[in-house]
């Protein structure tokens, strides 16, 4: 027997006291696309009763039917009696000006979206549906494309999306079908993307084909198997992070939100992947991307630190200059001029 969904939201309410994601009382906004895994999230934020809930939905300008996910979730909210908002943003226009992939310009441009209606919510929280399913797709893209030991652990629950605001996700302990499962339980109807089968986009590829082949050729399991690998990561960055933090303020010789200056010594005999996560602070301090800068970009950080080139242009409108003892980063242009 089966207790109808109530196992979901109470391993839901678990994991979001375990990462210490949510408080009683809070505001919170919710994401909802209009798809299982949003509607899942909104149903099992509300079943808990702890939270001052509303519902948030960002219309992309990307198909024809987007229209009729907004108003999907404008109803469901209205049956729910809760609050809720609809931000639209021009992805493709966004895409060009940003010079970003289509899929990128939409990432950037949601959580744009989703700050500034959290913030005329009155919102401390922004949740998001990111699941188990999605963290294997997010683990895979990076490990594909070039990551560092910080890439490989996926998405944190928890992370600053704006001053005063938190982006969480409730349902990362969550597999696929255990949330479409608890929609069939509740009784929830949801919104299908159709470009969720086009394998022109990128996650799309890893879910449709190159996970089924994984799953066929070399482990039937390599879904727990790529989030034991997120999860050792985790653990393994929560040192390092301590130990960079250290390295960085010790280099430091002047930061601001211009330029940051740092003492080529300390970074060049620490070990490079601790010297990359101390940079990654620089980087941080200056407005650059994160997602932009893959293990190619941290390469040539290092190189400069090695006294093997002058300087390099990063993401971000950020250039870094070896100048004898200094590292010098310096934002040139504002980060979505440049991409």
């Amino acid at each position: 027997m089966t207790d109808g969904g109530g196992q979901f939201v109470r391993d839901m309410e678990a994991f979001i006291a375990a990462e210490s994601l949510l408080s009683a009382g809070q505001t919170v906004l919710a994401a909802v696309s209009g798809g299982a895994d949003s509607v899942a999230l909104a149903a099992a934020l509300r079943e808990a009763g702890r939270y001052d809930l509303h519902l948030a939905h960002v219309h992309h300008g990307l198909r024809p039917d987007a229209d009729g996910d907004a108003d999907f979730v404008a109803e469901l909210a209205a049956g729910w009696a809760l609050p809720a908002a609809v931000a639209r943003i021009d992805t493709p226009a966004l895409a060009a000006r940003l010079g970003t992939g289509v899929e990128e310009a939409a990432r950037r441009g949601r959580y744009e979206a989703l700050t500034e209606l959290a913030r005329t919510a009155g919102a401390t929280a922004v949740a998001v549906a990111h699941h188990a399913d999605d963290q294997v797709e997010t683990v895979l893209h990076r490990i594909a494309r070039g990551t560092h030991l910080r890439g490989a652990a996926g998405m944190p629950p928890r992370r600053p999306l704006a001053d005063g605001i938190v982006l969480v996700r409730p349902l990362l302990w969550a597999r696929r079908d255990a949330v479409e499962t608890f929609c069939r339980q509740r009784h929830l109807t949801w919104r299908t993307d159709p470009t969720n089968a086009q394998t022109l986009f990128t996650r799309n590829f890893i879910r449709h084909d190159l996970l089924p082949l994984l799953r066929e050729r070399l482990n039937a399991r390599v879904d727990e198997a790529v989030l034991r690998l997120a999860a050792a990561a985790g653990e393994a960055n929560t040192v390092l992070d301590r130990l960079a933090e250290a390295l960085f303020e010790r280099s430091c010789r002047k930061r601001s939100a211009a330029e940051v200056v740092l003492r080529v010594a300390p970074l060049a005999k620490a070990p490079p992947a601790l010297a990359a996560l101390a940079l990654r602070r620089a980087l941080a301090a200056l407005g650059a991307p994160e997602q932009a800068m893959s293990a190619e970009r941290f390469d040539d950080l290092l190189a400069l630190l090695g006294g093997h080139a002058a300087g390099v242009d990063l993401p971000g409108g950020v250039r870094a200059d070896r100048r004898r003892d200094a590292l010098r980063l310096s934002r040139l242009a504002r980060p979505d001029a440049t991409g």
